[in-house]
Parts: C-alpha cells; structure tokens; sequence
C-alpha cells in the first residue's frame, strides 16, 4: 500500500509540483552558451548581417536570411528584460575525415515588454570554433510556465482515459506483483515472475498532453508500465502507458503455476488403505 501511495502522489504533484523556470549551464558548456546569446543578441538589436556570419555557410541559404530579417524586423530592437535558460543538451562524437566534434543544442526564453520568445540554437564546435548550425524565434502566447503547465482544463475525453490508464496500469502491476509473493510457489518461479510482471508491458501508447498527439510503440519496455516525461522546460507532458501483458498472464496461469501439493490439497482423498478393503471382502 505504500508503493501505492507513493506513486499517486508522484501523480498528485503533476499538479501542484514547482516546475524549474531555468536551467543551470554546466562550464562545459558555457562557451557555447555565451556564443549562442551573443549570436541570439545581434538578431535582437537588428545586426542581422554581423549575425550571418555566425552562421554554418552550408545552411545560410535565402530562407534562413529570410526568417532571422523578419524576425529582426518584428523584435524592432526591443530590450529584454530577462532571459532563461530553459535547455541545455549536448553531444560528441568524431569523423575520421573532420575529426572530433560537439553538437550543443540551446533554449531560451527572452522576456520582453510585449511578451515572451523562444529561442533555439544548435551550436556545432569544432577545433575551438562555433558555429550556428540551426536556429528558430518563436513568439510566445505567455510564458513557458503557463504553457506547459499539467492541467486538465481543457482537455478531452481521450486525456482523461489516458490519465486514468496511467494511474491503474501500475496499480495492476503492484497488485499483481503482491499476490505472486505470497502465493505457495516456489522461489525460482517467483523471482521469473516477478521480473516477467514487472518488464513484460507492451505495446507502448503516448500522449502530448499539450496538444493531444497520439503515438504508438511496439518494442518498448517499462518497469512500472506508464510514464510521465517533460523533455525539455519549453516541451508538453508527455503520458503513457503499457498493456501489461505480464501481470495479465500471470492471473490466467495462476493456478497451474502452483505446486502439486497445493492441487492435491484441493481434491477429496480417497481411501487406499488395504485393511478396509480386506475388511470389506471380508463381511461379503
């Protein structure tokens, strides 16, 4: 029951849980993020032309010109109030004709008068150079915050048979899981099944709380067999949930599962002995 708890509670706090607003820039990753702002800095104050330099001449094309113009053009040199910092990833690797390499992909929110922007960057790092490798300005309805907040306003009838599938599944799972471990099997039949009720959910069926897409996986495994996740700060909740094949197999073979004692406990005995069989002749 306490497991139990805890997961509804974990559930409870989609709710009313403090989201962070902002991310922390590791210093690996600061010289990129320092690029990225000033880059992000030249759009802002109009310096598109000193801005296109930043960028990877492979995807400089009419278009990225076009977009980053407009999107000058309609900042109109509006000071920031703040900014957040609201992903930081990054990755490496190493081509044998170009050598090593780091991919850091950047997001922040600017605050401004008017109203909130999202901004994206990929930055590429290659021998100590940066470079703008993909880039988006995006004006915000309202903060972050709000717009990614866990709600059920709103929402559709398919949300809620999502959240309610998350919120059984588990409990399914749990419940299950129990009355395997104090069932009359053996040890090496427990732990077999409790890994096969614990890891054997699929197929996997996801929802974006935010706009109500629907995605279906085949192969995927889950422990508890539903999940929440928000991948980046600026992202929707995602929910999902497993069909837990396990825990439902595990009821329709129960019984066979169970040792042989156990059946034959629950069968009437019959009487073998001799001496009554010889009794009876006997008064014959």
């Amino acid at each position: 029951m306490r497991k139990h708890f805890l997961y509804l509670l974990l559930l409870t706090g989609l709710f009313g849980c403090n989201i962070p607003t902002e991310l922390p820039v590791s210093d690996s990753a600061k010289p990129a993020d320092i690029f990225s702002r000033t880059f992000i800095d030249k759009i802002i104050s109009g310096q598109i032309e000193i801005a296109f330099t930043d960028i990877d001449p492979e995807v400089l094309n009419d278009k990225a010109k076009e977009f980053i113009t407009n999107l000058s053009r309609d900042i109109n040199g509006a000071t920031p109030n703040k900014y957040r910092v609201v992903e930081v990833n990054w990755t490496s690797g190493v081509f044998t004709e170009t050598g090593k390499f780091t991919n850091y992909r950047l997001g922040y929110e600017y605050e401004f008068e008017k109203g909130n922007i999202l901004f994206t960057t990929v930055i590429n790092e290659k021998d100590g150079k940066f470079m703008v490798t993909s880039f988006n300005g995006k004006f915000l309805p309202a903060p972050l915050s709000e717009l990614t907040k866990f709600t059920l306003t709103g929402k559709s009838v398919l949300h809620y048979i999502f959240l309610v599938f998350c919120i059984l599944v588990p409990l399914f799972i749990f419940a299950t899981l129990i009355a395997m471990l104090f069932s009359k099997m053996t040890t090496k039949k427990k732990i077999i099944w409790a890994l096969i009720i614990l890891f054997v959910s699929l197929p996997k069926f996801l929802i974006n709380w935010g706009n109500g897409q629907l995605d279906f996986n085949l192969l995927n495994l889950s422990l508890l067999g539903s999940g929440f996740s928000k991948p980046t700060l600026y992202s929707a909740w995602f929910l999902s949930f497993h069909i837990p094949i396990g825990a439902i197999l595990y009821w329709f073979k129960r019984k066979s599962l169970l040792p042989e004692t156990v059946h034959a406990n629950n069968e009437p005995v019959k009487n073998n002995d001799p001496t009554n069989l010889d009794s009876a002749t006997n008064e014959e």
